[in-house]
C-alpha cells in the first residue's frame, strides 16, 4: 500500500499554493532538499500532512556514466577538426565538463525519483521552471512515469525565448493573458496554459494597504529618511543560459551610483537609492555588497546608498520609483501605485523589451534615466499621470488582481493531479490474509470465465469446481452442459454461500478437510475438475492432484489455470529489487507457490497427468511489447532495468502471459 505524495518544488514566495491545497487532504510532500525551509515544513506539518526532503546528487557510477560518452564526444571532435564544420574546441571542452559535471548529478536525481516513486504513488509535479537542470530531469522522469507536470511560470513571459528552450511540463499556470500569448508564442498549444494569477503577488493588496507600516520598519533597518525620496533599483544577473545573456552585475551597479549621483547634484538631497539585489550562484553575496559599496564610494554617493537583498515585493510597496530590467519587480510596483522604469540594456533589445508604450511602464534608456527621475521626484502631477496609465493595466500583467490567486493554483491541482482511490489506513496483509471471513462479494469471486471453461473437450454429468468462490465458473459450465452436476469447495464462507445459490453442493472449507467418498461422491465419478487460480494458494498442490485421480472417471478432464511468475513486469520489478504482495493478481498475497510454464508442465507430469491443450491468457500491460516483437526475430527485450537478447517468439508470447490454462487428463 503506498502513501498519495507530491513533488513540490516550488519557491518559498508561492507557499501559499502549498497550504491551500494541503487542506483537508493527507499527503506526502516531496521537496528537493534546498527547497525544504523551515517555512515549508511549518505549513506540512501544521495540515497533518507529511514532509520527506530528497536529495540531490551525483550517482556512484559516475565513471561509468561519464567515460562513454566523453570517449564518442573526443572521436565527434577528431571527426569535426575541420573548423569549417562549426565544431571548436572551446564548445567541445564546454561540453565535456558539463557532462561530468551535471550528467552524474541528473542521474542520480533520476534514481531518487524512481526509489520515491516504489513507495508512493505521485499525483503531480509542481515546478517553477523547467530549463535549468533540476526542473528539467523533475518534469522530464515525472512525464516518462505519466505523472501530471504543473509550471507555475515565475516569470511574466516578457520579451522573446532567447535560450532556445523547450517546453518539458505538462501544463503551465500562468499570470495572466499577456503571459498566456508569450508561451503561445512559443508553441505551447492554448489548452495547455491556464490564466490564474500570480500566487506570489496575492500579499500586494495588504501590502499596499500597510505601505505606511513597512516603510516605517525598512527605514528603522535601514536608516532611511521616513519622509525621503526612495528610489529602489532592482538588480537582474545572468543565468549564464545563453551567449547573448551578457548582463553584468558591475554595469548595473555603476548605473545606480551614477543616477544618484546625477539627482545628488540636481539638489535632490532627500533622495536615497535602495539597491535591491539578487544572489547569483557563482558569487557570494558578501563580495557583491563590497563591490557596490566601492564603486558608491568612487563616485562619493557612499551615505546616499543601501544595499538590500530583501523579498522585492516589500521595497516596492514602500518605493517611491522602481527602477528595473526587463522584470518582474516593474510589475510589482505597478500592481500598488508605484511608477516603474524599464531600463533598456543591449540584452533586452535582443531578447525583445519587456513593455509596450501603454503598458503603464516607462521605457528608459540609461541616458535618459536622470532627466525622467528628477521629474518624478519633483512634479506630483506627472507622478498622477504614469501612475493613472498602470492602474488601467493591472488586470492585464495579473489576472484578477486581487488575494485569490494561490486558491485559483490550488483548485487547478486538484484538477489536473493523477486520481487514486481512497485506501483504509491498513496493509495488504492485514487485510487480505483472512481469506475465510473477508469481503468477496466483488470482483473475481463472482464471475465466472467463459475462456476457460469452453476448453472441456467432454460432456461432464459430475463436475467439481475446486475453490469455486461465488460459483460464477460453475454456473457457466452448467449454462454449456445443462445436464451436468456441479460441486463447489469453497473456504470462504461469504462466496460459498454464493455458490450455494448457483451449484448443486457446496463444502465449506479446503479440498484437504474432506473425504469426497464419505460426503457422497464415489470414486471413479467426476468426469470433470476446476482448479482455476487455486493451486498456488495450496500449500501442497502435488497431493492434491494424486488424491483427485482416484475419483476421476475414464474420460475425466481437469481444467487449470495458473499465474506466470516469468512474467515480465514481475521480472522487471524483481530486477529492481521488489516482490511486493498485492490483494490480488500475480503477487496476491495468499499465493504461496509459484510456477514458470516449464515448471507446471513438470508438475502436471509428476503427478500423473498429460497435457491436451495449452493456453496462454495475455498480460494487457505486455500486449503491445509482445506487438512489437513479433515484428522482429529473434525478439529484443528492453525494459528500463534489463535487456534480454535473442528470445524466440515462443518464449516471448510466453514471458507476456499473465497465466496458463492447461487441459488434463490422466496419464
Amino acid at each position: 500500500m503506498k502513501t498519495v505524495a507530491l513533488i513540490y518544488a516550488l519557491w518559498e514566495k508561492n507557499l501559499a499554493v502549498l497550504q491551500h491545497y494541503l487542506q483537508g487532504k493527507k499527503r506526502t510532500v516531496l521537496v528537493p532538499e534546498y527547497f525544504a525551509t523551515e517555512a515549508v515544513r511549518k505549513v506540512v506539518e501544521a495540515s497533518g500532512c507529511e514532509l520527506r526532503p530528497f536529495v540531490i546528487g551525483g550517482a556512484s557510477s559516475r565513471d561509468a556514466l561519464v567515460s562513454p560518452l566523453l570517449k564518442a564526444l573526443q572521436a565527434e571532435s577528431v571527426d569535426s577538426a575541420d573548423e569549417s564544420t562549426g565544431h571548436s574546441v572551446a564548445v567541445m571542452n564546454l561540453l565535456a565538463s558539463e557532462i561530468r559535471e551535471e550528467l552524474p548529478i541528473a542521474h542520480g536525481l533520476f534514481s531518487t525519483l524512481e526509489a520515491l516513486a516504489e513507495e508512493h504513488d505521485i499525483e503531480i509535479t509542481l515546478i517553477n521552471e523547467d530549463a535549468l537542470r533540476d526542473g528539467k530531469v523533475l518534469a522530464l522522469w515525472s512525464r516518462l512515469r505519466e505523472i501530471p507536470v504543473l509550471q507555475l511560470a515565475h516569470g511574466t513571459g516578457i520579451g522573446r525565448n532567447y535560450i532556445g528552450e523547450v517546453n518539458s511540463s505538462d501544463f503551465i499556470a500562468v499570470s495572466s493573458q499577456r503571459s498566456a500569448e508569450y508561451f503561445i508564442d512559443q508553441g505551447i498549444a492554448p489548452q495547455q496554459i491556464h490564466v490564474v494569477g500570480n500566487p506570489c503577488w496575492d500579499i500586494l493588496p495588504a501590502m499596499k494597504m500597510s505601505r505606511h507600516a513597512i516603510r516605517q520598519r525598512l527605514a528603522d533597518a535601514y536608516d532611511l529618511p521616513l519622509d525621503g525620496f526612495w528610489l529602489v533599483w532592482g538588480s537582474t544577473w545572468n543565468a549564464q543560459l545563453s551567449a547573448l545573456d551578457n548582463r553584468d552585475y558591475i554595469e548595473q551597479m555603476l548605473q545606480a551610483c551614477q543616477s544618484i549621483q546625477a539627482l545628488s547634484q540636481q539638489g535632490l538631497s532627500q533622495v536615497r537609492l535602495i539597491y535591491k539585489d539578487r544572489p547569483t550562484p557563482d558569487i557570494p553575496i558578501e563580495q557583491m555588497r563590497d563591490g557596490f559599496q566601492a564603486i558608491a564610494k568612487a563616485l562619493g554617493v557612499e551615505d546616499l546608498v543601501r544595499y538590500a537583498v530583501d523579498d522585492a515585493r516589500h521595497w516596492a510597496a514602500c518605493g517611491d520609483t522602481v527602477v528595473s530590467y526587463d522584470s518582474n519587480m516593474a510589475i510589482e510596483a505597478l500592481l500598488v501605485d508605484v511608477p516603474a522604469i524599464n531600463l533598456t540594456s543591449d540584452f533586452g533589445c535582443i531578447a525583445g523589451g519587456g513593455y509596450g508604450a501603454s503598458d503603464g511602464v516607462i521605457v528608459l534608456e540609461p541616458s535618459e534615466l536622470a532627466q525622467v527621475l528628477g521629474a518624478l521626484c519633483r512634479d506630483e502631477g506627472f507622478r498622477s499621470e504614469v501612475a493613472a496609465v498602470a492602474a488601467t493595466r493591472k488586470g492585464f500583467f495579473n489576472f484578477g488582481n486581487d488575494d485569490k490567486a494561490a486558491n485559483r493554483v490550488a483548485e487547478l491541482i486538484e484538477q489536473l493531479s493523477k486520481k487514486f482511490t481512497d485506501r483504509p489506513d491498513v496493509y495488504v496483509w492485514q487485510q487480505y490474509l483472512d481469506v475465510e471471513s473477508m469481503d468477496v462479494t466483488a470482483g473475481y469471486h463472482t464471475t465466472g470465465r467463459r475462456d476457460l471453461v469452453n476448453m472441456f473437450r467432454n460432456r461432464p454429468k459430475l463436475l467439481l469446481d475446486i475453490g469455486c468462490a461465488g460459483g460464477g465458473n460453475g454456473a457457466l459450465v452448467k449454462e454449456r452442459f445443462p445436464l451436468c452436476q456441479v460441486w463447489g469447495i469453497e473456504t470462504n464462507k461469504a462466496a460459498a454461500n454464493l455458490a450455494s445459490q448457483r451449484l448443486d453442493k457446496v463444502l465449506v472449507g479446503m479440498f484437504e478437510d474432506f473425504d469426497l467418498e464419505a460426503e457422497g461422491m464415489a470414486k471413479g465419478s467426476l468426469d470433470g475438475v476446476i482448479l482455476a487460480d487455486v493451486l498456488e494458494h495450496m500449500y501442497n498442490p502435488w497431493k492434491v492432484m494424486t488424491s483427485l485421480r482416484d475419483y476421476l472417471s475414464a474420460h475425466a478432464q481437469v481444467l487449470i489455470s495458473i499465474p506466470n511468475v516469468r512474467n515480465l513486469v514481475l521480472i522487471d520489478d524483481q530486477v529492481k529489487g521488489n516482490w511486493t504482495y498485492a490483494r490480488e493478481g500475480l503477487l496476491d498475497i495468499t499465493h504461496i507457490r509459484f510456477f514458470t510454464e516449464k515448471e507446471i508442465l513438470r508438475f502436471c507430469r509428476e503427478t500423473g497427468y498429460k497435457v491436451v491443450q495449452k493456453l496462454r491468457a495475455m498480460d494487457g500491460r505486455l500486449l503491445p511489447l509482445f506487438e512489437k516483437a513479433r515484428d522482429s526475430l529473434p525478439c529484443n527485450i528492453e525494459t528500463d532495468r534489463m535487456i534480454i537478447k535473442n528470445v524466440s517468439l515462443d518464449e516471448m508470447e510466453e514471458m507476456c502471459a499473465l497465466q496458463f490454462y492447461l487441459l488434463l487428463e490422466k496419464a
